[in-house]
């Protein structure tokens, strides 16, 4: 019987591994795909003379950081007018409030 479930296992274990090795080897081609774009993008840069080329690095630097603090702040307020709107939905109830009074002149309807 554990012979049977070992002959079982095996085309498992070997399917999983084959998985598991495809898997790493599209994740490295992508990652070389990645570099390999990134490379050609930037070889009209990267011929620039030293000085001109480091100011465009670090201005892609300082535009890249600008533009994470800008989503950063966004989030930030969405995420405060969703809290807002959270607990302007969710106020409790008073029990003294009567709820068939006209909220101009507080008086009671009818």
């Amino acid at each position: 019987m554990t012979n049977s479930k070992d002959k079982q296992e095996a085309p498992q274990r070997r399917m999983d591994a084959e998985r598991e090795e495809l898997e790493q080897a599209a994740e490295r081609f992508m990652r070389s795909m990645l570099r390999t774009g990134v490379s050609l993008a930037l070889l009209p840069v990267n011929r620039l003379p030293l000085k001109p080329r480091q100011h465009f690095q670090s201005a892609g630097r300082e535009f890249t950081r600008g533009l994470a603090s800008l989503v950063r702040e966004l989030a930030d307020g969405l995420e405060g007018m969703a809290e807002d709107a959270n607990t302007a939905t969710n106020f409790e109830e008073d029990p003294h409030t009567n709820f068939a009074e006209d909220p101009h002149t507080n008086e009671e309807l009818e």
